[in-house]
C-alpha cells in the first residue's frame, strides 16, 4: 500500500514539474513575441518617418530672413563719419574758411590769401554719415591763345596765376576733407594725391576722371558753367 501511495506521489510531482515547464515555455514565448512587435512597430516606416521628422525640427537651421539693421548698426558699418563729426571738421579747419550756404548740405569753401579760390561743397548722407561729398571749382577765363593783344597776354598771366593757385587748392582740400569724412581711416594719401593730379590734367569741357581705389570711388569732370567753366569732384564712401 506504502509502494502504491509513494508511486501515485512521484507521479503528481513529475506532471506538476512537466506543468510548471511548459507554463514557463509558454510565458517567455509570450514575452518574447510582444518584444519582437514593440521593436518592429519602433522600426516601421511610419515611425522611423516621425522621428526623422522630430529629428529635422530640431535641428534645422533658425531662420536666417534678412533683419533691417539698426540706425546704430548702419552708422557703425558706414564708411562715413556722421554729419555732425563732418561739420565740426568745417568749422575748425584752419587752412580754410566754411561758409553755410542756402541749403544744409552746402557750404562755401575759401582757400588762400592772395589769390583766394572758392569752391562749392555739397554732401548726400546715408544713415546720418556722409555719403558723398562734391565740390564745385569755377576755372580762370582763359583768353584766346592766338590772340596778341596786350590785354589778352595780360589775362592769359592771371589765367596762369588762378591755375597755379587752383592746382594747389584742389590739392589742400580734397586731401584735408576727403579723409576727415572717412570713419575707417583707409583713404590713403597716395589716392588723394593722384586724383588731385589727374583732375588738374582735364582741359575741356566734357573730359573725364574716373577711378576706385580701396572701395573709394572718384569723380572728376570739366562742364560748362554759368558763367565760367567748372571742374567737380566728387568722391562716393558708400
Amino acid at each position: 500500500m506504502k509502494q502504491i501511495l509513494r508511486r501515485e506521489l512521484t507521479n503528481i510531482v513529475f506532471i506538476v514539474l512537466i506543468v510548471l515547464i511548459v507554463a514557463s515555455a509558454v510565458v517567455i514565448y509570450l514575452l518574447s513575441r510582444a518584444e519582437t512587435g514593440g521593436q518592429a512597430k519602433a522600426d516601421s516606416p511610419e515611425t522611423t518617418t516621425f522621428q526623422n521628422a522630430q529629428t529635422e525640427s530640431t535641428t534645422a537651421e533658425p531662420d536666417e530672413t534678412p533683419v533691417p539693421a539698426s540706425a546704430a548698426e548702419a552708422k557703425a558699418s558706414s564708411r562715413g563719419v556722421p554729419e555732425a563729426v563732418f561739420q565740426t571738421h568745417l568749422a575748425t579747419s584752419g587752412l580754410f574758411s566754411a561758409k553755410q550756404r542756402g541749403q544744409k548740405k552746402q557750404y562755401e569753401l575759401t582757400y588762400g590769401e592772395t589769390d583766394e579760390i572758392t569752391s562749392t561743397l555739397k554732401y548726400q548722407l546715408e544713415n546720418g554719415c556722409i555719403a558723398s561729398l562734391e565740390f564745385t571749382f569755377p576755372l580762370p577765363y582763359q583768353p584766346d591763345s592766338k590772340s596778341k593783344s596786350e590785354i589778352d597776354a595780360q589775362l592769359r598771366e592771371i589765367a596762369e596765376e588762378k591755375t597755379l593757385a587752383l592746382t594747389d587748392a584742389v590739392g589742400v582740400l580734397l586731401g584735408d576733407l576727403l579723409p576727415a569724412a572717412d570713419a575707417k581711416d583707409e583713404l590713403q594719401d597716395s589716392f588723394i594725391d593722384y586724383w588731385a593730379e589727374q583732375v588738374m590734367l582735364l582741359k575741356k569741357s566734357g573730359d573725364d576722371f574716373k577711378d576706385t581705389q580701396g572701395g573709394y570711388r572718384f569723380l572728376a569732370y570739366r562742364r560748362d558753367g554759368d558763367v565760367f567753366p567748372e571742374l567737380v569732384c566728387v568722391l562716393y564712401l558708400s
